[in-house]
């Protein structure tokens, strides 16, 4: 089990922190473009509980997370998670369901991530928007991200899932969980993520 400590920053000039990053000697991990599913009971129970059950897909490798509650009042979001690689996604759906954990919405987001002062930074291209994201321990994720240059940057612990509910209600949009890419924009992230698997653009 790992517990992370993460941070968003909403709506950042993207090219201008991946040139920090080069600028700054960050490691580059490449790219993917993901397609997940969320999934819960009927009633959903693990939501009501803090909890995330998903199952992850990328170009090659497909993930199983389960995320534990949020601990409150922290400076940043800070939750522990289970994750492991699995070789049969649709096997694995079908065990999910057989135990009443049914995919409730699906969402996309290209990730390009790269590893710099012992943090992972990820830049995020999101339907709604876009997005950096830092993983490390509180007080190096706050160097990094001063580094980025992104102090001047609303920064939110919310998840993606409630990034994207707040963004459609401040447009005056139908409530909808799911959040993907439609085309030609999504063929397009994909072949950019397929073109960058093995280091960053």
């Amino acid at each position: 089990m790992a517990t992370e400590c993460e941070m968003k920053y909403l709506n950042p000039d993207l090219d201008a922190v991946r040139e920090a990053l080069r600028r700054l000697g960050g490691e580059p991990r490449g790219m993917v473009f993901e397609e997940n599913l969320v999934l819960d009971d009927a009633v959903r129970t693990l939501k009501k509980r803090g909890m995330l059950l998903r199952l992850r897909r990328t170009g090659t490798e497909t993930l199983l997370t389960v995320k534990l509650p949020a601990a409150r009042d922290a400076a940043c979001k800070v939750c522990s998670e289970h994750e492991t690689r699995l070789s049969d996604l649709n096997e694995t759906l079908a065990a999910m369901e057989a135990l009443g954990y049914v995919p409730v919405f699906i969402y996309e987001k290209l990730r390009e991530t790269w590893r710099f002062m012992d943090c992972t930074v990820c830049l995020d291209q999101l339907p709604f928007g876009e997005c950096v994201e830092i993983e490390g321990e509180e007080k190096a994720l706050r160097a990094c991200a001063t580094a980025l240059g992104l102090d001047g940057v609303v920064s939110s612990k919310e998840t993606y899932h409630a990034l994207n509910q707040a963004w459609r209600r401040a447009r005056n949009l139908p409530e909808d969980e799911n959040f993907v890419f439609v085309e030609p924009e999504r063929s397009r992230l994909q072949a950019l993520a397929a073109a960058n698997s093995g280091h960053s653009s």
